[in-house]
């Protein structure tokens, strides 16, 4: 919900220049049962005071009740410019809510205000993915890069999966994932897409934080050597590169999943032996460590997707100190 908000918000403001200066209230004089309901923000639109509601579990079509319980909050408040947030709007319900005249705020699609004579319509997705628990790996890669700076607005599909080491399939796949979570949209310029986040800094991260998945598939302990440029450092390598953390005594690197079967016949890379000397630990990633790395050292993001669920509290510690230390 919260994201939905700060979508929301985004949208307005990116797509038609209005700032709605969203506060999310709780009104005491508002019934339990209609706050148990909905979830309610505070803002402005055009110099006149806004209430948002968004319904916290649709069980029927977005109309069924709402009417009388936007004429109740309106009269609670003393509010008259109510508009019902949504994630989505097929087109059925588009048409419901415009015929009914019930304003509506659909971030990436439509704002509808009868009450102010606003229609505002941007291009919706035309191939809308419902939103899943966890992120892919590619649209989690995009999202670690915007997140570190990666300047990757505007960007064309096609230069997109060129710097990313991806498929165009994927990076398309990723784009309607992004539409679909409400965090980007899509930008057309003739028949291209282009890449548009609604969403950046400590707002994104907040927003999709509880997806994220650690990149590791597998871990392999081999007798080796790697060299810097192949495989960068990660784990506990990599924590004690960016913080206090000791360094461990067997060296952790990370690599591509699909990399591991052609690197390990390159260099002989074999099981390792408890007393070997040179002893590897191997993480394999769901993607390219490379894209990200600096200096040798995977990304502080992925590296904290990677170790923030680790038993060893020094690990965990170290983790939330990288955490804490991020500029976004």
């Amino acid at each position: 919900m919260k994201a939905l908000a700060q979508a929301a918000e985004v949208y307005v403001q990116h797509a038609f220049g209005r700032r709605l200066e969203l506060t999310p209230i709780v009104p005491a004089n508002v019934p339990h049962f209609v706050l148990d309901r909905y979830m309610l923000w505070e803002g402005l639109l055009d110099g006149r005071t806004l209430i948002l509601m968004a319904i916290r579990e649709p069980r029927q079509g977005p109309t069924t009740d709402y009417l009388k319980h936007r004429d109740l909050v309106r009269r609670q408040l003393g509010v008259d410019l109510i508009l019902l947030l949504l994630d989505h709007v097929p087109n059925a319900i588009r048409r419901q809510m415009v015929e009914r005249q019930i304003g509506f705020i659909a971030p990436g699609a439509q704002l509808y205000v009868p009450e102010a004579l606003l229609d505002l319509r941007e291009r919706a997705p035309t191939a809308a993915i419902p939103p899943s628990d966890q992120i892919s790996p590619t649209t989690q890669l995009v999202l670690l890069a915007v997140l570190q700076g990666v300047a990757l607005e505007d960007e064309h599909l096609t230069d997109l999966a060129e710097r990313l080491h991806v498929s165009i399939m994927s990076i398309s796949r990723t784009l309607d994932e992004l539409e679909a979570l409400q965090l980007a949209k899509a930008r057309h310029v003739g028949r291209q897409r282009r890449l548009h986040m609604l969403l950046g800094g400590h707002e994104l991260w907040e927003a999709i934080q509880e997806r994220l998945q650690s990149p590791v598939r597998k871990v392999r302990l081999v007798s080796g050597r790697i060299e810097n440029h192949i495989a960068p450092l990660a784990g506990e390598s990599a924590l004690a590169h960016y913080t206090m953390l000791p360094a461990p005594r067997v060296e952790t690197r990370a690599i591509l999943s699909m990399h591991w079967m052609r690197l390990k016949e390159r260099l002989a890379l074999s099981p390792a032996a408890a007393f070997d000397d040179d002893r590897i630990e191997i993480q394999t990633w769901t993607y390219d460590p490379q894209i990200l790395a600096r200096d040798n050292v995977i990304d502080r993001l992925s590296l904290y997707l990677s170790v923030r669920g680790s038993p060893d509290e020094r690990v965990a510690q170290a983790a939330e100190q990288l955490l804490e230390t991020f500029e976004w």
